[in-house]
């Protein structure tokens, strides 16, 4: 655990193995030895961060989330999302999320005679497996859901695994009828060539291109992925938008949606549904 703590950094430190570093194993091994228990007896909980067309500032849908309350505390997804995705439970979590979201967009369907884009990420333990879209479609059937009413999330790190066949994938899911997004775009090395040549519909620009923005001119990052984007025909959304300040920029700059704080932190479904009714 030592030397895992220093990668990438043995010329200038080290490290020891200390009580913090104890107390992180025992954290880990307690999270693995209830994650199936807490599976079973629903402690994980989808919420709703809402999306916003930048255009008439009405919601555009919203992205699901994970929350884990375990007596009464919330584990953040930091502490258990990359050790999910390290033991494989990941591909357990994923698949249970999604069908809550189907049962939530099948409720919404006949109480509201309405039904949200959603969001739902998809980790990329599940790409080994060329077929795994099949389990999504089926869920999807299970509750009438056209697959076009859900956007699965894929961040830019999947696209460039060697182990993985990254282009059939994606085929394979918008062949089912899925909306693609790709998130944490430009924190990456292939977002040129994944733009050509793979079928995504939209791009999650991250919060960094927005936090570091000069917002008085339009010579920054952003300002040109917004131009290639909009030159192939890619719709965007911008992640992180806190301020009225950047909401303002981000709108002058052609973006599509905006998600961030600056309209809705995420909420819990119940209020998601408020939100909805305000805001559709």
């Amino acid at each position: 655990m030592a030397k895992a703590q220093i990668k990438g950094l043995y010329h200038n430190h080290y490290y020891l193995f200390d009580k913090k570093l104890e107390n992180e194993l025992m954290e880990e091994q307690e999270i693995e030895a209830t994650m199936e228990e807490a599976l079973k007896n629903k402690e994980f909980t989808v919420i709703y961060q809402p999306k916003t067309f930048t255009k008439n500032e009405k919601m555009s849908g919203a992205e699901a989330l994970i929350r884990w309350y375990k007596n009464e505390k919330i584990i953040p997804p930091n502490k258990f999302i990359p050790l999910f995705e390290k033991n494989k439970f990941i591909l357990k979590l994923d698949l249970y999320i999604f069908e809550q979201v189907c049962k939530d967009l099948a409720k919404w369907r006949t109480q509201y005679q309405y039904m949200p884009t959603i969001s739902i990420n998809v980790s990329k333990e599940h790409f080994t497996n060329e077929n795994f879209i099949n389990e999504y479609v089926k869920i999807c059937r299970k509750y009438e859901i056209e697959p076009s009413s859900i956007d699965l999330e894929i961040t830019e790190s999947a696209t460039i695994d060697e182990d993985i066949d990254i282009l059939k994938v994606l085929n394979n899911i918008k062949a089912q009828g899925f909306v693609i997004s790709i998130d944490d775009f430009g924190t990456g090395y292939s977002s040129l060539n994944m733009l050509q040549t793979m079928p995504i519909d939209i791009i999650k620009i991250d919060k960094v291109f927005v936090d570091k923005a000069d917002l008085k001119t339009d010579n920054n990052m952003i300002n040109y992925i917004m131009f290639m984007a909009k030159h192939l025909g890619v719709r965007t959304i911008v992640e992180g938008v806190e301020t009225k300040e950047q909401m303002e920029f981000v709108r002058t700059i052609g973006c599509d949606i905006i998600q961030g704080y600056y309209y809705s932190k995420p909420i819990t479904k119940e209020d998601f549904e408020k939100y909805f009714e305000e805001n559709r």
